[in-house]
């Protein structure tokens, strides 16, 4: 397993996108995204029973985003951040 590495997370999550993001955000909005998707996964740490719900995990970020007066991630654009992210952490397992 490869370590996670937020500079590299930030370049797949653009990847991803193509450049749709490129202007729009700066690293440290996508960074946002990314912090808020690991405050998910702790505050879900202890349940043993836990399954990813992708739709459940979009709009705890868009909820928490929307408390951030300085965020300027528009909620259309949240899911593909997300799935995009999840794709990095996959490819951390990959050889």
């Amino acid at each position: 397993m490869k370590e996670f590495d937020e500079i590299n997370a930030i370049k797949h999550i653009r990847n991803c996108a193509g450049n749709r993001f490129s202007a729009q955000y700066s690293n440290d909005d996508i960074l946002l995204v990314i912090d808020t998707i690991f405050d998910y996964f702790e505050a879900n740490d202890d349940d043993d029973n836990f399954e990813l719900d992708l739709n459940a995990l979009v709009e705890y970020v868009k909820k928490q985003l929307r408390k951030d007066k300085g965020n300027v991630i528009v909620d259309d654009d949240v899911q593909a951040i997300v799935e995009a992210e999840l794709s990095y952490e996959d490819s951390l397992f990959e050889d």
